[in-house]
């Protein structure tokens, strides 16, 4: 399902109620039927570029399709299933689920692998209403991997988005970017406007929730004007509810209550009960952070209703905690006590980090006015881990996303330094052109002559590079050998000793390589290897050098560079593996590498004690669990 609802985590569910307990699709009547209108409609329902901010729009669609659908067509049959799948079910989540798991199996059974991708989203969608987007995950993992074997890429882009939304939500917000951001790429690419323009609200809830509030402004604007052109009012709603969140994250509750307050408006005109339920827990937020403790409780008893009807529970620890907020803010702190229990299973469940720590930080202050020290200071020690927590997940995010900024300039400078050597080269030919006239035959006699011997020095020249690149270069990687990597090493130690520098070295090699080999081949080993070697060269600064010692072993030398700046280039580029998945016959791998980081001593016996200590420092990396970095003594 590609354009239709591209709302984020907390909003996906902005499709609207059709048919509140289908249980199936209806039979195609007998007339009117149309397989181009029927393909030519899905198609514009697959791409986002037919709105449905009515119940009757909804109605009215799937009445269409059903008409159009052509008799004893079971290929086209499973097509209008899957979009009856992301339509019907609103305010059914429990039978939407149903019914996605019984696509899940004709198309299995039909093998057809395009309409199982899209069940298995729609899936993953009513998955993550009836309990966590942790449990969804797994369905929009699959619905990623089938559109990659099908290489079809405005499924592919469809799928990273849905993934992205779970993973943004689940607090892996540099994932979820580097989803988005593909997506955004493949919509491009086949033409999709309004389904591009639809992931610019995914992309700035991304910059929302790391704190870029600028630029998540813009590109909400951006979001905002499209929508209004498309006279969109899902796509209204899914902004204003993210306006309402960034106002509220800048400290600025009033603001966010206009928003809000539209949100809610747009969402009773779409006739949504779930995306009313998530408007009244929003406001319910901000009442609570503007000491409108009474407004709050309202607020959240109206959006549990509405949740209870469509069955959907993902909203149950929210909705407890802003309860527990209210109640605490009107001093009934008792009450308040058993509902910071209930939201804290609850959140737990979900491993929401974020909102474990306003959980404890909230819980401690109503322990402190129950008279409980000893509650409250456990409290905070369960909110400072938190916090740590959260550190630490912003730290390893921060360093992906620098390594993909980084590359990302890089490759705008080469692309500059192209565009200007292209123009220099035509303002060339403009010069010879002017400088040609009736010695037109002699310059080209002379050309001719002087052709000849450049093409033969020419060519011995090429022969020479070629061999000595040979000699220096690692076939596979196309990056340095052994040999060359320890020749310029040795060069950097007596450079730095001369002139006083700072020099330091990584060692690391791929986790359980060994098993790539054995479960997908040699040649698929091989190529794990280039792509590694690729996130590597991307993640390494302009004067660093990589070189391969053999086997999945590498070697990284930091002209410069002390220990501490050392360790910050090796977790770089251990997060940058740990972000990618390389794609091997179609499957996508979750790798890591282990990093050993040394720095040259003054009175370091040379180039290979060097070495020495950084390999046993990558070796203590994996005695101590892979996938880290350990500095050398």
């Amino acid at each position: 399902m590609s354009g239709l609802f591209r709302g984020l985590p907390g909003l996906l569910a902005l499709l609207l109620a059709v048919m509140p307990c289908a249980s199936a699709a209806p039979a195609a009547p007998s007339a009117a039927h149309d397989a181009a209108a029927f393909d030519r409609l899905i198609r514009q329902l697959d791409n986002g570029d037919v709105p449905l901010n009515t119940q009757a729009a909804v109605r009215q669609t799937l009445e269409r399709l059903e008409t159009l659908l052509p008799p004893d067509d079971p290929y086209r049959q499973r097509r209008y299933e899957y979009m009856y799948c992301f339509l019907a079910f609103d305010n059914d989540v429990n039978g939407g689920y149903a019914y996605a798991g019984r696509g899940i199996e004709q198309a299995q059974g039909a093998g057809d692998l395009e309409v199982e991708a899209n069940f298995r989203i729609c899936r993953g969608l009513y998955q993550s209403r009836l309990t966590t987007e942790r449990d969804a995950l797994p369905d929009y993992e699959a619905g990623v991997r089938m559109a990659r074997r099908l290489e079809n890429p405005r499924l592919i882009a469809d799928a990273l988005t849905w993934r992205g939304s779970a993973q943004s939500l689940l607090g892996e917000q540099a994932k979820a970017l580097f989803d988005f951001l593909e997506a955004q790429r493949l919509y491009e690419t086949v033409g999709n406007t309004a389904a591009a323009q639809s992931n610019l609200t995914s992309i700035a809830t991304i910059y929302r929730r790391l704190g870029e509030y600028d630029k998540a402004g813009d590109y909400l604007r951006q979001s905002m004007e499209s929508a209004q052109r498309r006279q969109d009012k899902q796509e209204q709603l899914v902004v204003e509810m993210q306006l309402g969140f960034l106002a509220t994250e800048r400290g600025d509750p009033a603001g966010a209550v206009a928003p809000l307050q539209r949100a809610l408006a747009l969402a009773h005109e779409t006739g949504s009960r779930q995306s009313v339920g998530a408007a009244l827990l929003a406001l319910a937020e901000s009442s609570n952070a503007r000491q409108r403790y009474a407004e709050a409780l309202q607020q959240v008893e109206a959006a549990a209703k509405e949740f209870q009807a469509v069955s959907d529970k993902s909203n149950a620890g929210m909705l407890a905690l802003q309860s527990a907020k209210a109640h605490a803010g009107l001093g009934q702190h008792e009450l308040a006590a058993r509902e910071f229990d209930l939201a804290e299973a609850s959140v737990k469940q979900g491993r929401n980090m974020r909102y474990l720590a306003e959980l404890y930080d909230e819980r401690s202050r109503n322990q402190e006015a129950l008279g409980r020290p000893a509650a409250a200071l456990a409290d905070l020690r369960l909110k400072m881990q938190a916090d740590a927590a959260l550190a630490r997940m912003a730290r390893t995010q921060l360093t992906t996303l620098m390594s993909w900024q980084f590359d990302t300039e890089r490759r705008e400078l080469e692309n500059r330094k192209l565009a200007a050597d292209k123009a220099l080269k035509e303002q060339q030919l403009v010069a010879l052109e002017r400088v040609r006239g009736w010695q037109w035959l002699a310059i080209l006699l002379a050309g001719v002559l002087l052709l000849m011997m450049l093409g033969l020095a020419w060519r011995q020249l090429r022969q020479s590079r070629r061999l000595h690149r040979l000699a220096l270069t690692d076939a596979l990687t196309g990056i340095s050998n052994r040999r060359h990597i320890e020749y310029m090493l040795h060069a950097a130690v007596d450079d730095a000793r001369r002139s006083h520098r700072e020099l330091a070295v990584i060692m690391f090699d791929i986790d359980h390589f060994k098993r790539v080999n054995d479960n997908h081949g040699h040649p698929a080993g091989d190529r794990v290897l280039e792509q590694i070697v690729q996130i590597c060269q991307g993640a390494l600064r302009q004067h660093d050098r990589l070189g391969r010692m053999g086997g999945e072993e590498f070697l990284v030398m930091l002209p410069d560079t002390d220990l501490e700046g050392g360790l910050q280039v090796a977790e770089r580029l251990r997060a940058c593996v740990a972000a990618a998945r390389p794609v091997v016959g179609g499957a996508e791998l979750q790798l890591s590498i282990s990093l050993g980081v040394a720095q040259l001593k003054p009175a370091e016996t040379g180039a290979v004690s060097l070495v020495r200590r950084a390999d046993a420092a990558l070796y203590h990396a994996k005695d101590n669990g892979r996938n880290r970095v350990e500095a050398a003594p």
